[in-house]
C-alpha cells in the first residue's frame, strides 16, 4: 500500500458523537460523518513514504490517514450460504493490531475501502480503488 495523505480531525468530538450514537441505539441516520470533524486540509505523506509501497505505515493520534491499495474486486457473491452476505461498496472493515492493549482499549478502528470515482470518505480519487 501507499499512505495517499493524512488529515487531521477532531478526535474528541468525534469521539463524543460516535458515543452518544452508541448509547442511543446505532441508529443509521445518527452516525457522525467524518468528514464534518476536520480540523484542516490534507497533508502529503511524509518524505519516507512518498511514491515507495509499504506494508505497514505510521498512524498519528486524531489523524484520518488514507491509503491506496492494489485495486481488488471483494467478494460480491453470497459466502457460505448467508443471505446479503457479499461486499458492497463502499464497504468497512475493521483493521487490527497485534498489540492486545489496543484491542482492550478499543483502539481497532474501521476502514472503508471504495471504488474508482467514490468520492466519500474525504472527497480523493486519484484513478485508484482506496
Amino acid at each position: 500500500m501507499q499512505v495517499l495523505d493524512r488529515q487531521p480531525i477532531d478526535a474528541a468530538a468525534y469521539q463524543a458523537d460516535y458515543d452518544k450514537w452508541i448509547d442511543g441505539g446505532r441508529k443509521t441516520k445518527d452516525l457522525p460523518v467524518l468528514e464534518n470533524y476536520f480540523t484542516g486540509p490534507p497533508v502529503p505523506p511524509d518524505p519516507d513514504e512518498a511514491g515507495s509501497s509499504k506494508d505497514t505505515f505510521k498512524s498519528y493520534p486524531e489523524t484520518v490517514t488514507r491509503i491506496i491499495i492494489q485495486e481488488f474486486t471483494p467478494p460480491t457473491a453470497t459466502i457460505a450460504s448467508i443471505p446479503d452476505s457479499g461486499t458492497k461498496l463502499p464497504a468497512t472493515y475493521i483493521h487490527h493490531c497485534h498489540l492486545l492493549e489496543h484491542e482492550d482499549d478499543d483502539l481497532m478502528r474501521p476502514w472503508t475501502i471504495v471504488g474508482h470515482g467514490d468520492h466519500s470518505g474525504g472527497g480523493h480519487d486519484g484513478g485508484h480503488g482506496h
